[in-house]
């Protein structure tokens, strides 16, 4: 397995612990992901790193295919 691979697949496994965790105490999955991004866009703190982010989620929030 490459380096690149294991790390998206480690992120993934941790994405999906975090939401799953969130659901225990009560949110729903769509919350939980919501609460991640949100929680996350406030620890960048490079300026310009921030806006990249928030037009990525802006464009995907456009994408109707999934």
């Amino acid at each position: 397995m490459k380096v690149g691979d294991y790390k998206t697949q480690k992120t993934r496994e941790i994405v999906e612990d975090a939401i799953s965790q969130l659901c225990a105490v009560g949110f729903t999955p769509d919350k939980a992901a919501s609460l991640l991004v949100v929680q996350g866009m406030i620890k960048i703190e490079d300026p310009q790193k921030r806006k990249e982010m928030a037009a990525f989620a802006a464009q995907e929030a456009e994408d109707t295919v999934d």
